[in-house]
């Protein structure tokens, strides 16, 4: 089973998948994504994110993921020394975006737009290692996330309206993929569709079936409402009988998105 908690693959293990795997993913809250959230397997804690800036009748300046036009600048920055990469399009204007990651008491997730809107949100983590962070397009048309890797879950968010925004769970909680350490999933991966532009997200999960050989499977994550929302669709065998060091075992174990796969690195 995977949990909400789900990482994506890099490009050269989601091919070597792809030959085989669909979507990783089920109804019941297991994938690489666990829809059931765990108090021992969820880390990851989100406080509100600091939006765009908001104009007299209340409307966003920036217009946000879906609109197609990005979002409008805004005098926030990231804060010097953060660790920052070139992430997907995220506010959905044709151009790469930034996103970056700040340690200290107060960690921060953020994201700068090639428009130069900065939002960003706080988080929190039990794991002692230095948290990772990517941002990707989904479909062809969006909607955008962000998968926050604190190193034994991944926290799944959307950016709505040049905001970060958690991405909830069928019980209301913040969808988190499990990487290994609560049995529902082992890794994150976006699956290609018709072209490299057509991804999906999806979560895996790589088990020891006893005889020294693998089991994975892939579990689809359907978002709704912009990113808003996911729940786990389809479960599907990508291949048994793997050796441990069969690229589609290890592909399972780590966490990408199309040509997303390093990602910023918190400062430590």
């Amino acid at each position: 089973m995977i949990s909400s908690r789900a990482l994506a693959l890099p490009a050269a293990s989601l091919l070597a998948l792809s030959a085989v795997l669909t979507a990783c993913g089920s109804q019941d809250g297991t994938t690489g994504a666990e829809e059931t959230s765990s108090a021992a397997s969820s880390p990851v804690g989100a406080t509100s994110s600091a939006g765009p800036s908001t104009a007299a009748d209340g409307v966003p300046d920036g217009v946000g993921a879906g609109a197609g036009n990005g979002c409008a600048p805004n005098s926030a920055t990231a804060p010097a020394g953060a660790g920052t990469a070139t992430t997907g399009d995220v506010d959905l204007d044709g151009e790469a975006d930034t996103v970056w990651l700040s340690g200290g008491p107060e960690r921060t997730l953020g994201i700068t737009t090639a428009t130069g809107a900065t939002f960003s949100t706080t988080f929190t983590g039990a794991a002692p290692q230095a948290a990772t962070a990517i941002g990707q397009k989904l479909q062809p048309a969006g909607p955008a996330v962000v998968l926050l890797n604190t190193g034994r879950s991944v926290a799944l968010y959307a950016v709505v309206d040049c905001a970060l925004t958690p991405t909830l769970n069928a019980q209301g909680e913040q969808y988190v993929f499990d990487l290994g350490f609560t049995g529902y999933g082992t890794g994150v991966g976006c699956v290609a569709g018709g072209d490299e532009e057509d991804l999906s997200l999806a979560g895996l999960n790589a088990v020891d079936a006893g005889d020294g050989t693998y089991r994975v499977t892939r579990t689809a994550v359907q978002l709704d409402d912009s990113g808003r929302r996911a729940t786990n669709g389809e479960t599907t065998v990508v291949a048994e009988g793997l050796a441990a060091d069969d690229p589609r075992v290890e592909g399972a174990r780590t966490v990408g998105c199309g040509n997303q796969t390093s990602g910023a690195v918190e400062p430590q």
